[in-house]
């Protein structure tokens, strides 16, 4: 039944995209966006347009913006976020009148016939689109088409696809709308709205069949059997991934999951390629295999060996461990994307953490764990909650991330500049987006301008990681020659975490507003100083939508016009004081015996080395309980010579010496019920006394016996 319903739709669709062809508008437009130019007339192959354009612009939209068709015969290439609303149907094409522009070489970037949009960039089809005889090229894995409600895309089976990233196109298909998918290569095609998906359309979500890959399979290396067992159900377990022909990859060829409940080991170096994606957990149907303490829900790498993922690959609700004495590898190559999802717990058994290493052309999405290193030539996508250690023989020193920075200067910058340097600076706002395409440091050495996309608006992309936008920067100090500004009349739109810092906000005639939405958090500090061009003396509006928030100095909450149902706290003191329990009002911390899990405000940290009990007391590493609680790594200090540790903020002094009864704080002597240990090559520390020392009451420890937990609020 479900099979002829999709018949009868696709049926019903395909009448819908031939209409749009038979009574398309007559106009014809060229486009090149290398050899046009807009001041062409766009009607003839030797006059094409340059731009996409708008319908009051001289781009080849306004050619075709009551309907007609569009002729590629070079390249044609929508640069930022598009949204194509044409008052009729619309075909684009690089074959017309009987002549094909499609030029299909090099092989890697084709030189014409070709239809492209920018880095991360959206394609919004919110009228009828046809595409027809052209090459689609994705440049990167989020590449995508939208289908919007009433609009009608489709992409006939003379369409074909080329990949510079791990991922060609993604379509989505917003409910009311429709989609027929019969040529070309797909990363996905979801959504809410009708689609059909058939003739020599490719969609690497889907299997050779034509449906979702729900094919899963039990792992279980203690129980399971590559020879006898199924390997479909729990109580069945394969022992092993084995080989195409035995084990779990033989039923996983086109991808699905693997479920571990209990534990797999990999001896030997190993390469996980199918022909689809596959999902490693150990969480699946509600039921949660994975144990901390009983390490089940386990996949361990071991003795160094290399672990290469030729196709995508999912980890989640799984624990990922890391054995021996030597660094583990993970190599991601052949055009695939390794995915860590926030809820995967990293282990290093004996104190080496994997390394991650993203090839040219794959990518990494990595939002959960503790690494040795994520490096290489790829997309690397890192999140807030991921540690990565660095490689130097101590392995004491831990980056949150990498650190990205760019540089920018509205006056000397180029935006085709890498950033790198003041003297490499970047133009303007769209410049460092650009650049720091995960977020991270833009550095004003000069002024900054966010300048409109289209209707009076620029939104900035979604980062990974938070951005901070300032003019000091390690020992330079540009703020009396760099200001940042929203061009008069811009709406700048945040959807995800800024802070400014140490920089000059200058208010240009004509107004800006700053509209903070997407759950993120806007954050003006202390540092931040204030200009204003306009005739009133007033500045930026700001809206923050619901769910999200700014943090506003108590100069910033008096110089702005904050409005919307989003939340505002005070910045004081270089901290944001939350009100109401809202974005953690406190830090609550969770700590538990034999776990290498503890919890800091329910988010899950992967810690060095598991909490142990000695003398009827809870202990912890010296690096954890420190860091938690206001000490960073420059204000931790190891003596090896007298076996002491020194713990340094700006307010205290903390100095422990192993096996001591007594450590002293800020030089006076404070008994300690359990002495400082060492084990396993770290120093722990006795939790309660180490906590009081920062500011921890007794009120605020409690001890859970039957979970052996230990929870600290400050």
């Amino acid at each position: 039944m479900k099979k002829l319903l999709g018949i009868l739709l696709a049926a019903v669709l395909l009448v819908s995209a031939l209409s749009v062809v038979v009574f398309a508008d007559d106009v014809v437009a060229y486009v090149a966006v290398n050899k046009g130019k807009d001041a062409n007339d766009g009607l003839h192959p030797s006059t094409p347009k340059k731009e996409v354009g708008e319908a009051d612009t001289n781009g080849v939209f306004s050619l075709v913006k009551d309907g007609g068709t569009v002729v590629v015969v070079e390249k044609i290439f929508f640069r930022e976020n598009y949204t194509w609303n044409a008052n009729g149907p619309v075909t684009i094409t690089a074959n017309y009148g009987g002549k094909s522009y499609i030029n299909p070489e090099p092989a890697d970037n084709p030189a014409a016939g070709v239809l492209k949009v920018g880095h991360n960039r959206v394609l919004s089809v919110a009228s009828d689109l046809t595409l027809d005889n052209i090459i689609l090229v994705s440049e990167n894995i989020w590449d995508t088409i939208t289908v919007k409600s009433g609009a009608t895309l489709t992409v006939t089976d003379t369409v074909t696809s080329l990949r510079r990233s791990a991922k060609h196109f993604h379509i989505i298909v917003e409910k009311g709308g429709k989609a027929i998918i019969n040529g070309g290569t797909f990363a996905s095609v979801t959504g809410e709205g009708e689609y059909v998906v058939g003739g020599n359309a490719v969609v690497e979500s889907y299997n050779r069949y034509g449906a979702l890959n729900d094919t899963v399979v039990y792992i279980n290396y203690a129980k399971g059997s590559n020879e006898v067992n199924s390997g479909l159900t729990p109580e069945s377990p394969k022992q092993s991934f084995g080989n195409k022909t035995t084990g779990a990859l033989s039923l996983l060829q086109e991808g699905g999951t693997a479920v571990f409940t209990g534990n797999n080991t990999i001896e030997s170096k190993y390469t996980w390629n199918v022909a689809g994606s596959t999902v490693f957990t150990a969480k699946h149907d509600d039921k949660i295999y994975m144990n901390t303490l009983t390490k089940t829900g386990l996949l361990r790498l071991n003795k160094g060996i290399v672990l290469t993922v030729g196709s995508d690959l999912t980890l989640k609700d799984i624990i990922f461990a890391s054995a021996g004495e030597a660094y583990n590898s993970i190599v991601v190559t052949g055009g695939a994307t390794l995915t860590i999802e926030n809820s995967v717990f990293t282990i290093a058994e004996q104190g080496k953490y994997l390394k991650i290493f993203v090839s040219e052309g794959c990518a990494a999405v990595i939002n959960g764990g503790t690494y040795a290193s994520i490096s290489g030539a790829g997309s690397i996508k890192i999140g807030p909650n991921v540690n990565i250690i660095g490689t130097s023989e101590d392995d004491v020193e831990v980056v949150k991330y990498e650190t990205r920075d760019c540089y920018v200067d509205g006056a000397n910058g180029n935006n085709d500049a890498n950033g790198k340097t003041a003297d490499k600076a970047v133009k303007d706002f769209k410049g460092v987006a650009s650049t720091l395409t995960v977020g991270g440091t833009a550095v004003l050495s000069g002024d900054c301008a966010v300048v409109a996309d289209k209707d009076n608006a620029y939104s900035m992309p979604a980062f990974y990681m938070p951005l901070t936008i300032t003019s000091v920067y390690g020992k330079e100090n540009y703020k009396d020659k760099a200001n940042f500004y929203i061009n008069s009349g811009v709406d700048f739109i945040i959807s995800s975490d800024v802070t400014f810092d140490n920089v000059v906000l200058l208010a240009k005639e004509g107004g800006a507003t700053i509209r903070v939405t997407n759950n993120a958090t806007l954050t003006v500090t202390d540092t931040v100083d204030f200009k204003s061009e306009k005739a009133d003396g007033s500045h930026y509006n700001i809206i923050v939508e619901k769910g999200a928030n700014v943090i506003l100095s108590k100069n910033a909450k008096d110089t702005f016009k904050v409005d919307g149902e989003g939340n505002t706290f005070d910045y004081v003191d270089g901290v944001a004081e939350i009100l109401g329990g809202a974005l953690g009002a406190k830090k609550v911390v969770e700590l538990t015996i034999g776990s290498p899990v503890a919890y800091i405000n329910s988010v899950a940290q992967t810690l060095d080395a598991a909490p142990i009990n000695r003398n009827s007391r809870t202990m912890l590493p010296v690096r954890f309980l420190a860091n938690t609680f206001g000490i960073d790594n420059d204000g931790i200090v190891w003596n090896d010579a007298t076996k002491t540790a020194t713990l340094k903020n700006a307010t205290t002094t903390i100095v422990i010496t192993i096996g001591a009864s007594a450590m002293t704080v800020n030089g006076e002597s404070v008994a300690l019920d359990s002495p400082a240990v060492i084990e396993s090559s770290r120093t722990y520390l006795p939790v309660r006394a180490i906590a009081n020392a920062l500011g921890v009451t007794n009120d605020n420890i409690s001890w859970n016996d039957a979970t052996k937990t230990a929870t600290l609020i400050k």
